[in-house]
This record gives C-alpha cells, sequence and structure tokens, in this order.
C-alpha cells in the first residue's frame, strides 16, 4: 500500500507538470558538421584495409546536415520522438598510399572520386520527471530515453583514369539509454543537454554508438522557438566474416535549429 500511494502521489505530482507542454511539435536542425573516421569494405577476399576519410580520401570538410524531428507529449506517460539526420561528403584526391577497398586496389598517385553518406533515423521515449522550479524564473527538468537508432552507411571510391569503383553498404540497428536535462529561464530561453548511447552486439554485427548535444533556444511566442546549438556522434558498425565492412565515424558541429509547438 505504502507503495501504491507513493506512486498515485508521484503521478498526481507530474501529470499538471507535463500536462501544462501536452504538444505536438516540428523541429528542424541545419547542422555545420565535419565527418571524419575510416570505412572498410571487402569483397571476400580479404584483403580489404582500412581507408581513412581525412588523410587518404580528402574528406574532411564542413558538409551542411539537415536534421528533421517531430515529437509528441502525452500527460503522464512521456514523451516520444522520432526522427532522421544524414552527413554526406564527397571529394577528389590524388592518393598517397596504395590501399584495396572492396576487392579493387587503388595506387599512390592515382585520382579518385569518393563519397559517404550516412543515413541515421531514430525512435526515442522520454519519461520526465517533475520540473524542480528555482524561485519564479527557472525551472530545471530530468528525463530519461530508451529508443532505438537504425543506421545505413554507403561508401565509394572510384579510379578516374581505370573507371574501377568500389562500393559497399550495410544497414544496422542498434537500442539505446540515454538522460536529458533541460532548464527554462523566464519561461522565454531554454537551455537542453542530451547524452545518450549504448555498445551492442549481435552475430557478426558489432556496433557502438554515442550522442551528446547541448543547445540554447530563444521562445519569442508559446509556439515558436529558434536557437543554436553543438552536436557530437560517434558511430560504429561493423560487420566480421568473408564480407568484413566498417564504418566508424564521428560527426560533429554547431547546428541552427527551428521549431513550431501546437
Amino acid at each position: 500500500m505504502k507503495w501504491t500511494a507513493a506512486a498515485i502521489l508521484f503521478l498526481s505530482a507530474a501529470a499538471p507538470a507535463v500536462a501544462q507542454d501536452e504538444h505536438i511539435g516540428l523541429r528542424v536542425r541545419e547542422w555545420f558538421a565535419r565527418m571524419g573516421g575510416t570505412i572498410e569494405a571487402d569483397d571476400g577476399s580479404g584483403t580489404s584495409e582500412r581507408v581513412d576519410l581525412g588523410s587518404d580520401l580528402g574528406l574532411a570538410d564542413r558538409n551542411l546536415t539537415h536534421e528533421l524531428q517531430a515529437y509528441l507529449r502525452i500527460p503522464v506517460v512521456g514523451r516520444i520522438y522520432l526522427g532522421w539526420w544524414r552527413a554526406h561528403d564527397t571529394g577528389s584526391e590524388t592518393i598517397t598510399r596504395t590501399f584495396d577497398f572492396q576487392g579493387i586496389t587503388f595506387t599512390a598517385t592515382d585520382t579518385i572520386n569518393s563519397e559517404v553518406t550516412l543515413d541515421v533515423a531514430y525512435l526515442t521515449y522520454e519519461f520526465a520527471f517533475p520540473t524542480i522550479p528555482i524561485g519564479d524564473v527557472m525551472g530545471i527538468e530530468l528525463g530519461i530515453q530508451v529508443g532505438a537508432r537504425a543506421f545505413r552507411g554507403d561508401g565509394s571510391i572510384e579510379d578516374t583514369s581505370s573507371g574501377q569503383r568500389g562500393q559497399k553498404d550495410g544497414i544496422a540497428g542498434l537500442p539505446i539509454i540515454g538522460g536529458h536535462v533541460t532548464v527554462t529561464l523566464f519561461e522565454f530561453v531554454r537551455a537542453e543537454v542530451e547524452v545518450l548511447g549504448l555498445a551492442f552486439s549481435y552475430g557478426d554485427w558489432k556496433m557502438h554508438y554515442f550522442e551528446a548535444s547541448g543547445e540554447v533556444v530563444a521562445q519569442p511566442l508559446p509556439w515558436l522557438f529558434a536557437g543554436v546549438g553543438y552536436k557530437l556522434s560517434s558511430i560504429e558498425f561493423r560487420k566480421d566474416g568473408s564480407q568484413r565492412f566498417l564504418v566508424d565515424v564521428t560527426v560533429s558541429g554547431l547546428y541552427i535549429t527551428a521549431g513550431v509547438r501546437f
């Protein structure tokens, strides 16, 4: 009975706080991100090597990365987030060493065109504890998250003189856990920090994911917000065996964000 009474009191306290911000929302992030790391692909010959995106392929520039997110807040139950983002980079480089990628040997002094794409889709459930007021001007909210990430990595390298092209892609999924802290000031400014990730493996697949972001947004109207932030995502998914495939990258940079709530 004590546990039942405590649960009823907790939910009674949580319900008003959550009910106040019950809504659906849409958010856009435009992320000035740099993607660095390594890729590897084996056609079964066992001769693949790790290829560095920066030093080998010259893919070290910042590119505009788009993120879309929709979310729903339900009284007492919590929040549900659904989103997707893509990091994409292309380049042309005269390579300085010989390496194999997807069964093709690329020789030092060859000029190559390369392309790397990473798509990340996510579904997250968040339970937010009752807001902690600090005076009349500030409130702090803590949330815990569970969810899933789906990844698709695609890499290709083409020799411009011979026309030989190595290309490989892979798809994997990963559960995640994390936490979220929100600080609201005067109801017009909101600062958020979010950290989540997990390591996981099944069969020939091994994966890890870590993501951290922080942002400050202004809310000039109850239904409109915009601001700036910084986000870092570290992703590794690897398939071992005769058809080895590896994407081990970090995507990071500043972003601007805007959204609406209804």
